[in-house]
């Protein structure tokens, strides 16, 4: 009696299929980690979150964070200002709040910040522009995460495009959805980074 193998054999075909679901789990994730967190702000920069009230500023600094990639580093300008912070419902104070504000200010000069769980932020109409980019293009992420999860596109020999496209799982109606939410999404935070630009 032939003894029967129970080890699984993996083709190439279903080893790269894993590879390109992998890198849809990591765009699905990444998209829900950055979207997630921004939306999360938003809300304070216009001011519909936290503690509104007014800082008065004491004096401004500019320091620089490194950002980048390891090898493309570079020291991004940041301007701060610290004073005394005010709120507007009870009158409560807080000593040396700082504040990262995009420009520098004269001492005297009165800012409409929100007071967070963890910080203090601008009520800053462009932020909440940005912001709004942030999340659409998160959201871009994720829907071609899942097309990634759903076909095993996103590898170098993973299936093509228009292959992958016309085996996904649901057919049409998956196409159509994956599709006017991605769509929308790209709209969105062509639009949001154009008035940013304007604001």
């Amino acid at each position: 009696m032939p003894t029967q193998s129970f080890i699984r054999t993996w083709s190439p075909a279903r080893l790269t299929a894993s590879a390109g679901r992998i890198v849809g789990a990591g765009l699905v994730l990444a998209g829900l980690f950055f979207g997630g967190l921004t939306a999360k702000d938003m809300g304070y920069a216009n001011g519909h979150k936290g503690e509104t009230g007014t800082l008065t500023v004491q004096e401004c600094r500019t320091h620089f964070d490194r950002v980048g990639s390891s090898r493309h580093r570079h020291a991004r300008p940041v301007d701060t200002c610290t004073g005394t912070f005010r709120a507007d419902r009870d009158g409560a104070t807080v000593e040396d709040a700082t504040v990262e504000t995009g420009a520098k200010f004269e001492p005297g000069k009165q800012l409409a910040v929100q007071k967070t769980d963890y910080k203090f932020v601008m009520i800053d109409e462009q932020w909440i522009w940005r912001s709004l980019a942030i999340v659409c293009v998160s959201v871009c992420a994720i829907v071609a995460g899942l097309f990634c999860l759903l076909t095993g596109f996103g590898t170098r020999r993973g299936p093509g495009l228009r292959a992958a496209w016309g085996r996904m799982p649901g057919g049409t109606v998956v196409r159509a959805v994956l599709a006017g939410v991605g769509g929308l999404a790209a709209l969105g935070a062509a639009a949001a980074l154009l008035v940013d630009g304007i604001v």
